[in-house]
């Protein structure tokens, strides 16, 4: 059994158990569509419920104890930088809005993922966050925050 994973794997459950309730508590406007302002955060809080619990059976089903292991410690750095990077696009989202925010978020993970610093990460990044832009508030209808750009379609 892997301690990590299951220390891991139970606290993000409980953030998804938390985070899921939190989500309910979201006002519904007689304007909303029908994903309504609670559509998206409770896919991403079973999302990570599901993701918890597939972390929960492999640590139980693992006979070793990953004490030991010099890439189970590497990884788990690894994880807690991805986490971070996903925080600071939590914080920064309402101030920058979603387009930067999620630019800035796949330039951060590609970089922290190996990859360069430079004019084509730069591009992929802008056109990655005019693409869920697009995807998410032009043709869901799904309202982001504006922050910098208050672009609504």
């Amino acid at each position: 059994m892997k301690h990590r994973d299951l220390a891991f794997g139970s606290a993000a459950l409980a953030i998804s158990i938390l985070y899921y309730w939190m989500a309910t508590l979201v006002p519904i406007s007689q304007l909303a569509d029908a994903i309504g302002p609670q559509g998206l955060p409770k896919v991403y809080a079973l999302i990570l419920a599901a993701l918890s619990l597939i972390l929960l059976v492999r640590s139980v089903r693992d006979r070793g104890s990953g004490i030991r292991d010099p890439k189970g410690s590497g990884r788990s750095f690894r994880a807690a930088g991805m986490l971070l990077i996903g925080i600071v696009y939590i914080v920064l989202a309402p101030w920058l809005g979603y387009l930067l925010s999620i630019a800035g978020l796949i330039f951060a993970t590609t970089y922290y993922q190996g990859g360069t610093v430079g004019r084509p990460a730069a591009l992929v990044a802008l056109c990655g966050g005019v693409f869920f832009w697009v995807l998410f508030v032009a043709f869901m209808g799904i309202a982001q925050p504006a922050g910098l750009f208050p672009l609504q379609p």
